[in-house]
């Protein structure tokens, strides 16, 4: 937990560097209050729910622990821990912004603030839902490791497509499988976490024509502006 605030921290330091990020991690809350969010928490909701009723963790665990299975669990533990998702942003940002390529900087800036986000919300679910892990340990759900690989998945598949989407998303559930495996989640916990990524991660990388709330900052005032 102690990691995971610091990690959002150190995420955070740079970023509040930029000019305008402030008002555009505002921006990023106030855009989610729309009716897409709305179906995607309903959705990632009653899957959460779904899986919670049928999950079985030293069975799960049991099955991913070998051959192919194990190697593929084992690399998304990898990929989706905090000292590797929160270093990967902030580096595609400053390449970026170092080879004068707008695109990929413009990536790297949304999966920093998509990052942020999704630490933010696990961080106050954790303690909020207080859920024991498989092997024990408190502050089960939902899954941060699974959230953070998902909000990289959700950027990539909104900004990328094509392959790129798709790589990010099966990364992402390899992380999932690697969670269930060490038996620090249960699979309720992953599935959560999914959601909370994917939703953050694709608000992020929303085009500014998209539809939802808006902050506007002008000479003596703040104010939402809504767009649909």
């Amino acid at each position: 937990m102690r990691r995971l605030l610091l990690v959002a921290a150190v995420c955070a330091l740079p970023v509040l560097a930029q000019a305008g990020l402030p008002s555009d991690l505002a921006a990023d809350v106030a855009s989610l209050a729309t009716p897409a969010t709305a179906w995607w928490l309903a959705g990632g909701a009653a899957a959460t729910a779904g899986v919670h009723g049928i999950e079985n963790p030293q069975r799960t665990r049991d099955f991913l622990d070998r051959g192919a299975w194990d190697f593929l669990a084992d690399r998304g533990n990898l990929w989706g821990d905090a000292r590797l998702q929160a270093p990967l942003a902030l580096a595609v940002w400053g390449a970026g912004a170092w080879a004068d390529a707008p695109e990929l900087a413009r990536t790297g800036y949304d999966m920093t603030r998509a990052l942020a986000l999704t630490y933010g919300v696990v961080a106050a679910l954790k303690p909020l839902v207080d859920r024991t892990r498989p092997n024990g340990e408190p502050y089960s759900f939902p899954s941060g490791h699974t959230a953070a690989a998902f909000s990289a998945a959700g950027v990539i598949s909104r900004r990328h497509g094509g392959w790129w989407g798709g790589a990010g998303v099966a990364l992402g559930v390899m992380t999932a499988m690697g969670r269930m495996e060490d038996l620090k989640h249960h699979a309720s916990d992953t599935v959560a976490g999914a959601a909370i990524g994917w939703l953050c991660g694709r608000n992020a990388a929303r085009s500014e024509q998209d539809p939802g709330l808006r902050l506007a900052v002008a000479p003596g005032a703040l104010a939402l502006t809504a767009r649909w």
